[in-house]
């Protein structure tokens, strides 16, 4: 099975947006654009998270998320406030192939077998947003409240929402997020010793090597988001590069 290369699009007020460490968020340009040349260049997949959703109550953008499958070939994964069943209806009719839970499944776990029943575990994707302190610990963090989760252990999450259902786990590792400064491949590690379904990884892709160390330590796949917005990176160059590594990614 090839290795994903995957862009995660943030969408806020109908526009793309970029930020570091989940915060101080700067316009990047319009949603479908950005999709319609992450197609064009070969992308796996997309993932797609409306930030202000949750965090507001409101709806989820569905008209972006509309916009945005229309320009799309691959599967896309739609998260942000997911909140019931016909909300992933919704998400599905509307273009998404997979629905993302991440704080909704804090509050809501049954959820994840809700939605896994009707649409198969493969289209739930579950986020673990952790973030790693000065310490070396590690932590859930929701990004409603912009603070840790002392109610939940990441490594225990990670294996209830699993043994609940959810088809593939996405590890964003938000002390990282927007920094250019390397995946956490410790962190990982750590989960896939715990856990037999798909991993992705996002948080801190600053260099075609970065990339490259991902996919030698074995993820699934790994989710960029501020080197396809900040840098001279675009995923021909990254593809080209790594089928020069032998790296077993789609052509």
């Amino acid at each position: 099975m090839y290795q994903r290369l995957i862009p995660s699009i943030l969408i806020q007020n109908g526009r793309l947006v970029k930020g570091t460490r989940y915060a101080g968020y700067k316009d990047a340009g319009a949603p479908a654009t950005t999709a319609r040349a992450h197609n064009a260049q070969g992308a796996d997949e997309l993932v797609v998270c409306d930030i202000e959703a949750s965090k507001q109550g409101a709806e989820p953008d569905f008209e972006t998320l509309k916009k945005i499958a229309d320009e799309c070939y691959m599967p896309l994964t739609f998260f942000g406030a997911i909140n019931s069943e016909e909300r992933g209806l919704h998400a599905m009719a509307t273009g998404a192939d997979k629905i993302g839970l991440t704080s909704v499944a804090y509050d809501q776990p049954d959820l994840i077998g809700v939605l896994a029943h009707r649409y198969g575990v493969q289209a739930v994707v579950v986020g673990l947003d952790i973030l790693k302190d000065a310490q070396g610990e590690y932590h859930l963090f929701d990004h409603r409240s912009g603070q840790t989760l002392n109610t939940h252990d990441p490594f225990d999450w990670a294996r209830e929402v699993v043994d609940r259902g959810a088809g593939e786990l996405r590890i964003m590792s938000v002390d990282r997020e927007g920094t250019l400064s390397g995946f956490d491949l410790d962190l990982y590690e750590r989960m896939r010793i715990l856990v037999d379904v798909p991993l992705l990884i996002e948080g801190g892709a600053g260099s075609l090597t970065d990339i490259e160390k991902a996919y030698k330590a074995g993820v699934n796949g790994v989710c960029l988001g501020a080197m396809l917005v900040f840098s001279d990176a675009n995923l021909v160059k990254i593809k080209q590069h790594m089928r020069s590594q032998n790296l077993n990614i789609r052509p």
